[in-house]
C-alpha cells in the first residue's frame, strides 16, 4: 500500500496537530474532573458534610407492640445513592434516596411487602433528619408522615414520626424509636 503525496502531507498535519490537541483537551479535563470532585452533588458527600455519615450501617429497635424493627442504611454507587432495607414486625421495605441536582433536594422513594409505595424528601434541619413522607395504598389513598432521625451517641439514633393532616404535625408522635447499632 502506497501513500499519495497528498495523504503523506494529511498525516504530518495530523501528528503535529496530536499534541496541540493534548494541550487543549488536557486543561479542560482537568477542569472538569476538579469542579466534580468539588461538587456536593453526591448525597454521601451532603451527608459527610453535615455530619450525618454515622447513619450508615444496621440497627435494631423494638416497637411499643414488642416488634423487632431493623433498618441497614449503605452507601451505593460511588455515593451517589443510599439503599435502605428495613422489616418492622411482618412489614419488609426497600428503599433508595438520593441528591436531585437539578431541585437542590434529597429524593426517598421505597415499596414494601404489601404494595404500599412511600415518597418524600429528606432535609437536613440542624442536627435532625427530617423525612416528609407520603405513603400511598394500593387502593390510592394517601397519608402523610414526617419522621425525624437523630443521633443519642455513637451507637444510638432515634426515629419519631408524626402523621400530618392538612399540612398540621399531630401533637403526638405515633411511634418512637430508639434504634441500637449492630455490628
Amino acid at each position: 500500500m502506497s501513500l499519495s503525496t497528498s495523504g503523506q502531507a494529511d498525516i504530518l498535519i495530523i501528528m503535529k496537530m496530536k499534541p496541540l490537541l493534548v494541550l487543549m483537551i488536557g486543561p479542560v479535563l482537568s477542569l472538569t474532573i476538579a469542579a466534580n470532585a468539588a461538587e456536593p452533588n453526591s448525597i454521601g458527600n451532603i451527608f459527610k458534610a453535615g455530619g450525618f455519615d454515622w447513619l450508615f450501617g444496621k440497627w435494631a429497635a423494638t416497637t411499643d407492640a414488642n416488634e423487632k424493627a431493623e433498618a441497614e442504611f449503605k452507601l451505593k454507587t460511588d455515593g451517589y445513592v443510599i439503599s435502605i432495607e428495613a422489616t418492622v414486625g411482618r412489614y419488609e421495605y426497600t428503599g433508595i434516596a438520593y441528591y436531585e441536582p437539578e431541585t437542590k433536594r434529597i429524593v426517598h422513594t421505597e415499596t414494601d411487602n404489601t404494595g404500599r409505595i412511600f415518597r418524600g424528601r429528606w432535609k437536613i434541619q440542624g442536627n435532625q433528619l427530617v423525612l416528609n413522607l407520603d405513603q400511598t395504598a394500593p387502593d390510592g389513598q394517601t397519608v402523610h408522615f414526617i419522621r425525624f432521625i437523630s443521633k443519642v451517641d455513637a451507637n444510638t439514633m432515634k426515629s419519631v414520626t408524626y402523621t400530618v393532616v392538612e399540612s398540621k404535625r399531630s401533637e403526638e408522635p405515633i411511634g418512637t424509636l430508639i434504634f441500637k447499632r449492630e455490628k
